[in-house]
């Protein structure tokens, strides 16, 4: 039986990596730690592993680092292969770990903060979903009322020859507009979505996206609590682990996913190889509370630094966990009144009719 030419293995591989899923691969950091613990040989352990793993994707995966291991190469390396599925941090931190013989506790320490990471995004994306849902509710409320509703209503006030009042005839307006040009603002719709998705592609777009998420009302603070969050935990993780600054400042930059805060770690990367402490940067950046900048100094004068920073992501993620409540118990009236507001209007256009014009229901 011929294999597959190389090419089109690696494009197999990268198909399947692009379906792996991050709470596949804590589990698999968490098993291969208890296993290599209690003294089973790393390719008897991924073996297992592979053996073990019900999803066809990530056993393709494991099949080819368990080969790789199996023919002399480094288990951070043949995890390198896959940056959709273990994280630039894994492979660093995996990679400092078998150089000093830590693998066992390294592959622990990586569960805990994948762990930790999804849950933070988790919390983030459930945070930005609630607004989302709550404004395209409002909005297909509104397009029923006007599409559905309205049109009835405008079909009895023609017939009776009514003066509608000014309310009633701009809703009985929009709604004309609404039913008669659909095509219309579905094509728009359409361009709409098109256009800011082909602007996020770009460069330029996805600054202008960065740069909204960290200015919007309420969710800006949110934002930049989760960058700061992940960023710390990140290198309080690298720096217990001895992974170098310059290596750690590197990763770090991928990170966060914010055109920004990648900003920030450029800049800190340069001060770094001018001689700058790591505390110099954060101090000057407004994306960096002062208090977070002066923790950062006293972990680099005690030489704590890994201690501090994970201390400070706890500081951060415990203020980020009380932002998500408040931002959420504050948009839920919010909504509510705005949706109260579009059916209140809608239904007082409707009934002024009614009350200010008795020829309408008596016929005139």
């Amino acid at each position: 039986m011929n294999e597959d030419p190389p090419e089109m293995r690696a494009s197999t591989l990268k198909a399947h990596a692009r379906r792996v899923q991050r709470k596949q691969v804590i589990f698999f950091s968490h098993q291969m730690a208890v296993m290599i613990e209690t003294g089973v040989p790393l390719t008897d352990a991924l073996q297992c592993c592979v053996d073990q793993t019900m999803d066809p994707h990530f056993r393709a995966v494991l099949e080819d680092i368990t080969q790789t291991v199996q023919s002399g190469g480094q288990f951070s390396s043949a995890l390198k292969k896959f940056p959709k599925v273990f994280p630039p941090v894994m492979t660093s931190l995996l990679r400092a770990s078998e150089m000093s013989g830590t693998m066992s506790s390294m592959l622990d320490r990586i569960s805990q903060y994948l762990s930790k990471e999804q849950q933070t995004v988790k919390q983030a994306k459930g945070a930005m979903m609630y607004p989302m849902f709550m404004v395209v509710m409002a909005i297909g409320v509104t397009i029923f009322l006007l599409a559905f509703v309205l049109p009835r209503f405008a079909g009895i006030y023609a017939s009776r020859n009514a003066a509608l009042p000014a309310p009633t005839q701009l809703l009985m307006t929009m709604s004309s507009i609404l039913v008669n040009y659909w095509y219309f603002w579905v094509g728009g719709a359409i361009a709409s979505v098109a256009g800011i998705w082909g602007s996020l592609l770009t460069t330029q777009g996805r600054r202008a996206f960065d740069w909204i998420k960290l200015n919007m009302p309420l969710m800006g603070r949110l934002y930049q609590q989760l960058y700061i969050t992940r960023s710390c935990r990140t290198m309080g993780t690298m720096i217990n682990a001895g992974v170098s600054m310059l290596d750690m400042v590197a990763i770090i930059k991928h990170v966060t996913d914010n055109a920004y805060f990648h900003d920030l770690w450029e800049d800190v990367d340069d001060k770094l190889r001018q001689g700058s402490q790591l505390s110099d940067s954060l101090f000057t950046s407004p994306l960096i509370p002062r208090s977070i900048g002066q923790m950062v100094y006293s972990g680099e004068r005690s030489g704590q630094l890994g201690k501090v920073m994970n201390r400070i992501a706890d500081f951060t993620e415990a203020e980020f966990d009380q932002t998500v409540k408040t931002v959420t118990s504050m948009i839920e009236p919010i909504m509510v009144a705005v949706m109260g507001t579009i059916i209140g209007f809608v239904a007082i256009s409707l009934l002024l009719p009614i009350f200010s014009v008795g020829k309408v229901v008596a016929g005139g």
